[in-house]
């Protein structure tokens, strides 16, 4: 039994009703009933037992760019984090998937941590509900792109997935869901069969030794396997690259990465370095990154730069830590 209201769609709430003695119908209303409740749908007052609808401690942390950086403890006393992202023309929760990353990228806080614990689906989705009833709304889009890799927690993201997208609770349409990943093939082309989400993959270099510095799971799945895996998706796949000065920001780069995405059904996402755990990797000067992003787009590649949300906060994309962090100073809470 799921005990967390966070962790049900109607289906599996009325399945769990059904098989402790009530009657289908029955099931199905009063798990219409919750579900809508739970996210705000509904006013009036409902006893949601045997199920738990508190949600877990979040200190916010606001940014004057008006991003807000949510510290999430969790029951066992870990901490996530969660950021909300506000853009003129959408609002964007950006969710973590696991405590702490096994994966170790080079220039991302998290990876620092190792993994503690994959997150249940409970837990993801309270994320999203901490940031909804922050602003008294439900954000339309949504990203796996907080602490962790998401497909190495994949059964949990995908059941938080159809909690998000359940039509009489948060009902966030999965082509507004964006699930990034580092390039674990296998589960790419599994995430391709069992969503219709979007997909981000983690590139930020081209050249085996470079890829292979900043990202060690480079080690496992050689580029002409993760090209294929992105030529594989029904749906167009957003290529992240991270521009850090001196490693990737040259012309050679930009044209590597125009071959790169020839042919494929792509859109790259340029992100400048955000101040991280290695204080010899910086972002290039702003000039540059718009000479490399001119580059690709003579090349017809469909390209983004991304200017950062969050800095000061700590939330911008590579600094999620999972610390607490206070006016007195941060505190690292405990596993």
């Amino acid at each position: 039994m799921i005990h967390h209201l966070a962790g049900h769609t109607r289906d599996t709430l009325a399945a769990e009703r059904v098989r402790s003695g009530k009657k289908p119908g029955a099931a199905k209303e009063r798990a219409h009933a919750l579900v809508s409740w739970f996210a705000g749908r509904r006013s009036e007052a409902l006893d949601p037992s045997p199920y738990e609808t508190a949600l877990p401690e979040a200190v916010p942390a606001i940014d004057a760019d008006g991003t807000v950086r949510f510290a999430v403890r969790l029951d066992d006393g870990a901490v996530v984090e969660t950021v909300l992202i506000r853009q003129p023309s959408r609002l964007t929760v950006c969710l973590s998937s696991q405590v702490g990353c096994a994966r170790g990228c080079v220039f991302c806080e998290t990876g620092r941590l190792g993994l503690v614990r994959n997150l249940e689906a409970w837990e993801i989705v309270a994320q999203y509900a901490i940031a909804a009833r922050h602003l008294g709304l439900r954000p339309r889009n949504v990203v796996f792109m907080g602490m962790g890799e998401p497909l190495d927690n994949l059964e949990e993201v995908l059941r938080a997935i159809s909690v998000l997208a359940e039509p009489a609770g948060f009902a966030v349409p999965e082509r507004r869901i964006t699930v990034s990943t580092v390039g674990i093939v296998p589960k790419m082309d599994e995430l391709y069969r069992r969503s219709r989400v979007n997909v981000a993959l983690s590139l930020h270099a081209l050249d085996a030794r470079t890829r292979l510095s900043l990202l060690p799971v480079a080690r496992r799945y050689p580029l002409e396997d993760v090209r294929d895996a992105v030529a594989r998706s029904p749906r167009t796949v957003l290529l992240q690259w991270t521009l850090i000065e001196g490693t990737n920001d040259s012309d050679a780069d930009a044209e590597a990465l125009a071959a790169f995405a020839g042919g494929l059904d792509v859109r790259v996402n340029l992100i400048p370095l955000n101040p991280g755990p290695d204080p010899a990797l910086r972002a290039p000067p702003l000039e540059r990154c718009r000479t490399f992003q001119k580059r690709l787009a003579d090349r017809g590649v469909r390209t983004m730069l991304r200017l950062p949300h969050g800095c000061s906060v700590g939330g911008a994309c590579g600094q999620l830590s999972g610390r607490l962090r206070t006016d007195a100073g941060e505190v690292t809470a405990p596993r």
